[in-house]
């Protein structure tokens, strides 16, 4: 695509965040706290409101409303040391809040198999005995798919004369490089389905606050992945995508026809229930659980009842309906709204399948042979 994102494309295939702001022709390149004063409603199906990252918040530093890049990330990205905010019609940039009924969405809400026949196909395993490299404990969490989810997309390609045209339609669309196929603009990119597999530490361990090297930050029970909520444009600055480019209204859209999914991505899970504690809706590279914004009271999680990695330890209900006392991180209104750094040691090889031509999460990813950040 362009000359930022050819360096960042051995990191891995499964897509970044596209887009531009027509009036600036600002270029987005890649895929994207903050604090205001608006505390958006109380009830997580409710949400009217986000909060952005305010301009000037470290790409660098782990901390509270940020996201933290590890450094062959930033080398290889050409990555800041801070973020900017872009002032769009739906974000002001004095409060940095987004509100969300001023998107200029991407149309359409399609299944998986308006993109493949063969639909969304993914399925979670577990073995209890395997050991994984690098980690103390046993046990294993297997991820595998097409990377089509289970719940519903935007249409993509943008369609001409839609609010969201403008926007994907001012980037140049480059050249997919694991098809060869040239995309005369973004708009032109549509979505297919791409080899999905991961493997992450089925009994993880808080052990530090590991900054990420990876576009892939966690995996999503109905087949998607969550990527880093990083953007940047012509100039090498870096926003938040929520804030700079519409997205479906999942908040997914794709980057060399691989979906992925940003910001207030829960809105579209299933089995959200009401009240209690949110359930878990996927995991991060580090093996722990993400779950959604509720606490066990129901109320909706801020950040400030969350550490510097966006997460919190308490009692949950995981996947296979028994409950844990566990690390889990939390997607809520808020910057990062996800991961905002690992808790627990990811080895990126396994997390991200092995470096191979057909591999789109990962191929010649930059990291020490031991593929473990450092804390």
């Amino acid at each position: 695509m362009l000359s930022r994102w050819n360096k960042l494309k051995g990191l891995q295939k499964s897509g970044l965040a596209f887009g531009a702001l027509l009036m600036s022709a600002v270029i987005l390149v890649a895929c994207g706290g903050g604090s205001g004063s608006d505390n958006g409603s109380s009830s997580s199906t409710e949400i009217t409101t986000l909060v952005t990252a305010a301009s000037g918040s470290s790409n660098v530093a782990c901390a509270t409303n940020g996201q933290c890049i590890g450094a062959a990330f930033r080398t290889i990205g050409s990555i800041p040391d801070t973020l900017s905010i872009l002032s769009t019609s739906w974000t002001n940039t004095n409060t940095n809040i987004i509100t969300l009924s001023q998107i200029p969405y991407v149309d359409g809400s399609n299944s998986a198999t308006y993109y493949d026949a063969a639909g969304s196909v993914f399925a979670m395993t577990v073995d209890q005995t395997a050991q994984l490299t690098g980690y103390s404990t046993t046990g294993s969490r297997t991820f595998s798919g097409n990377g089509l989810p289970s719940t519903k997309m935007g249409t993509f390609p943008v369609q001409s004369g839609t609010a969201a045209y403008s926007y994907y339609a001012a980037l140049p669309g480059g050249t997919n490089p694991a098809t060869g196929q040239h995309y005369n603009n973004a708009a032109e990119i549509g979505i297919s389905p791409y080899p999905l597999s991961s493997v992450v530490p089925l009994n993880p361990v808080v052990s530090g606050a590991y900054p990420i090297d990876s576009l892939i930050v966690g995996i999503t029970l109905t087949g998607a992945v969550w990527h880093v909520e990083k953007a940047n444009d012509s100039s090498g600055n870096y926003y938040n995508p929520v804030n700079a480019l519409p997205l479906d209204a999942c908040f997914g859209h794709p980057y060399n026809q691989q979906y992925h999914l940003h910001g207030y991505s829960w809105k579209c899970f299933p089995n959200q229930g009401t009240t209690g504690q949110s359930p878990v809706f996927g995991f991060a590279l580090d093996g722990f659980p993400i779950t959604g914004p509720r606490a066990a009271d129901g109320h909706n999680i801020t950040n400030a009842e969350l550490d510097i990695c966006h997460g919190t330890t308490s009692l949950i209900t995981m996947p296979d309906g028994t409950s844990k006392n566990t690390y889990h991180y939390v997607l809520n209104r808020e910057y990062p709204y996800s991961v905002g750094c690992f808790r627990g040691l990811v080895n990126y090889d396994q997390a991200l399948g092995p470096t191979g031509q057909n591999n789109y999460m990962k191929e010649g990813i930059p990291y020490p042979p031991t593929f473990y950040p450092t804390p």
